[in-house]
C-alpha cells in the first residue's frame, strides 16, 4: 500500500471510529449509522476514546506527510488536531467542568437530538426511539461525573451551574407533547409513541440528573475563571490551543483585543458623526427613543432575517465562483432554551441534502433586541459566512469525510474567523442598507474584540463577571446579550477567542496575496481558494496558502 492509500485508509477508519465514539457527530453530518445510540461519558467510554485517539496518532507518525497531496495532507492535519485535542481533554478531565453547563452539555442533548435527527420512516423512528431510550444511561454517567467533580473540587462556576439547572427545570416543565423530542415527528402515531418514551424514560432520567445538579450547585465555585482552579492555567492553555489551534499567550491575546477594540471604537464614532451624533451610544439611544430600532413581533425578526439571507445569496456570485448547492433555512430558537442561547447560530446541512443548513435567530427578550444588529449577524451565520464555508467544504465529495466534516471538531478559528471576516466582506458586497446596519456591524466587530479581552480577563487575569459584562456592553452590546455572552465565556473557556484570531489570520492572508500578485489579484479567486482549503488548523492553512 503506497503512502496515499495508507493516509486515506487511516483517515477513513479514524472518521468511522469518531462517529462510533460520538454518534451525534454522525447525526449532524447526515450519517445515520449510529443514530440509535449516544456517546459513553463513563470511565469505560473515556478509556475507549483515549485508546482510539492515541492509536491514530501512533499510526499517523508512520506516514510521510510531505509525500502527500494537499487534500490528504490537510486531512491528516485535521486528524492530528482532533486526536490531540481529545487526549488533552481526557487527561485533564475537562468533562468535570462541562457536565454542569448550560451550553453543549447534557442539558442541551434533547434539543440537539430533536433538531438534527430524522424520524420520518419506520427504520428511522426505530433508531430515534432507541437513542431516546439510551438517555438514562448517558445521564447516569454524567451524574457520576458531577459527583467526581464535587469530590475533586473541580467544579463549574455557580452562575453556569445555576443556568443549567434553570434550563433543565424549564425543559421538564414542558408537557411531553411539547418536548423538543417531538420536533422531527409529523405522524400522530409516532408522536404518541415518542411522547410515551419521553414520559416513561427520558423525563424520569432528567429528573434524576436534575437532582444531581441541584446537589452540585452548592459546591460550584463562586470564582468564574479557570485560573482559580487547581491546574487551571494548564487547562486554559490547552483550551486556547484546542479552540484556536495556536499556542497563544493569554496576556498577548488580551493586549491584541484592546488594540482592536480601540480601533473599532474610532470607526463607530466616525459613523455616528456621519449620522449627526457625537457618539455611537448617543446615536443608538436616539434611534431607540424614536421606536425605529426594535422588532414588532417574533415573526418580524424571522422575516427580516429571511430577506437578508436571500439578498446575500443573490449578491454572492460576484464574489464567489462556487456557491453552496442550496440556500439555508431560517428558524427561531425554541422558547424553552432561548433564554440561555446566543442571538443566532447555524447548523450545517446533512451530506445528502435532506436537511438544509439552518440559521437560528433568537427572539428572547425581544424588546431588548436591536434591529440594526441583525444584518451583520445574518451575514456571519448564513451568507456568505458559515453557510458558505461549511456547505462548500462538505460538498467536495472527492475528499475523505474526515476532511469534509471533521474540521469543525479540530478547532474553530478558521470557521469563526471566516464568519467574522464575512461581516466586513458584506459591506464590500453592498449588503448593508444604511449606516445604521454598518454601525451594527462595527458593534459586532467590537464585541468580538471584547471577547479577546474578557475571555482572557476571566480565565487568566482574575476579572469579575461584572467587569466582563461592562466591557462587552461598552462595545454596543445590549445588557441582556452581554450577560448571556459573558456567561458563555465562563462556561466554555477560549471558544470566544476563535473569531478575532481567525479573522486576523484571513486578513493577513488576503494582504499577502494582494502584495504577491499585485494588479493580478482577484478577490473572487482568493475567496474560492480559501474556501477550497476549508476548515484547516491555522498552521496548516498558513502552509497551504504559502
Amino acid at each position: 500500500m503506497d503512502v496515499t492509500e495508507l493516509a486515506r485508509s487511516l483517515a477513513d477508519r479514524y472518521w468511522d471510529r469518531l462517529l462510533e465514539l460520538e454518534p451525534m457527530m454522525g447525526t449532524l453530518t447526515g450519517d445515520e449509522r449510529y443514530d440509535d445510540r449516544l456517546s459513553d461519558p463513563s470511565e469505560t467510554g473515556r478509556a475507549a476514546a483515549e485508546s482510539a485517539h492515541r492509536s491514530a496518532l501512533k499510526e499517523l507518525d508512520t506516514i510521510d506527510r510531505i509525500a502527500l497531496g494537499s487534500d490528504l495532507r490537510g486531512t491528516l492535519d485535521i486528524l492530528e488536531e482532533i486526536a490531540n485535542r481529545n487526549v488533552a481533554e481526557i487527561e485533564m478531565r475537562t468533562d468535570r467542568l462541562k457536565v454542569a453547563s448550560n451550553l453543549w452539555g447534557p442539558v442541551q442533548l434533547l434539543a440537539d437530538i430533536g433538531s438534527m435527527q430524522r424520524a420520518d420512516t419506520p427504520e428511522r423512528l426505530e433508531r430515534y426511539e432507541a437513542r431516546l431510550r439510551a438517555v438514562p444511561a448517558y445521564l447516569a454517567a454524567c451524574g457520576e461525573i458531577a459527583k467526581e467533580s464535587v469530590d475533586t473540587e473541580v467544579t463549574s462556576p455557580s452562575v453556569v451551574a445555576q443556568r443549567a439547572v434553570g434550563q433543565l427545570e424549564r425543559l421538564l416543565a414542558l408537557a411531553p407533547e411539547d418536548s423538543p423530542a417531538m420536533i422531527p415527528l409529523r405522524d400522530d402515531g409516532a408522536r404518541e409513541r415518542i411522547a410515551a418514551v419521553v414520559t416513561d424514560v427520558v423525563n424520569p432520567a432528567y429528573e434524576t440528573f436534575l437532582a444531581a445538579l441541584r446537589d452540585y450547585v452548592p459546591h460550584a465555585t463562586e470564582t468564574i475563571g479557570l485560573s482559580a482552579l487547581p491546574g487551571g492555567d494548564e487547562i486554559y492553555a490547552a483550551e486556547i490551543l484546542a479552540w484556536t489551534t495556536l499556542p497563544l499567550d493569554p496576556r498577548e491575546v488580551h493586549d491584541l483585543g484592546n488594540e482592536r477594540f480601540d480601533a473599532i471604537q474610532l470607526e463607530r464614532r466616525e459613523i455616528a458623526e456621519r449620522l449627526g451624533f457625537t457618539s455611537a451610544d448617543e446615536a443608538i439611544a436616539d434611534r431607540r427613543a424614536q421606536g425605529e430600532n426594535s422588532f414588532a413581533t417574533r415573526a418580524a425578526l424571522v422575516e427580516l432575517a429571511e430577506e437578508q439571507v436571500q439578498r446575500s445569496w443573490d449578491a454572492a456570485p460576484a464574489f464567489f465562483s462556487r456557491l453552496p448547492s442550496a440556500n439555508c433555512e431560517v428558524r427561531p430558537v425554541e422558547e424553552f432554551r432561548e433564554a440561555d442561547m446566543p442571538f443566532a447560530f447555524y447548523n450545517p446541512p446533512t451530506e445528502d441534502g435532506s436537511r438544509r443548513g439552518v440559521y437560528y435567530v433568537n427572539a428572547f427578550d425581544l424588546e431588548s433586541r436591536d434591529l440594526h444588529h441583525l444584518a451583520s449577524v445574518t451575514y456571519h451565520e448564513a451568507n456568505p459566512g458559515h453557510h458558505f464555508q461549511m456547505t462548500i467544504d462538505q460538498e467536495r465529495v472527492e475528499r475523505p469525510r474526515l476532511r469534509r466534516f471533521g474540521g469543525e471538531f479540530a478547532g474553530s478559528a478558521f470557521c469563526e474567523g471566516w464568519g467574522l471576516y464575512s461581516e466586513r466582506l458584506a459591506d464590500e458586497m453592498g449588503l448593508y442598507l444604511d449606516d445604521w446596519e454598518r454601525l451594527g456591524m462595527l458593534e459586532a466587530q467590537a464585541h468580538r474584540a471584547s471577547r479577546l479581552i474578557t475571555d482572557t480577563g476571566i480565565h487568566a487575569l482574575g476579572w469579575s463577571r461584572e467587569a466582563a459584562i461592562a466591557k462587552v456592553e461598552e462595545g454596543g452590546t445590549s445588557h441582556s446579550d452581554a450577560v448571556i455572552e459573558v456567561d458563555r465565556y465562563i462556561a466554555v473557556p477560549a471558544q470566544a477567542l476563535c473569531y478575532m484570531i481567525g479573522m486576523i489570520e484571513i486578513e493577513k492572508a488576503r494582504a499577502a496575496a494582494r502584495a504577491r500578485e499585485g494588479s493580478a489579484f482577484s478577490l473572487r479567486e482568493f475567496h474560492d481558494r480559501l474556501l477550497e482549503l476549508g476548515q484547516l488548523p491555522l498552521p496548516a492553512l498558513r502552509r497551504e496558502l504559502g
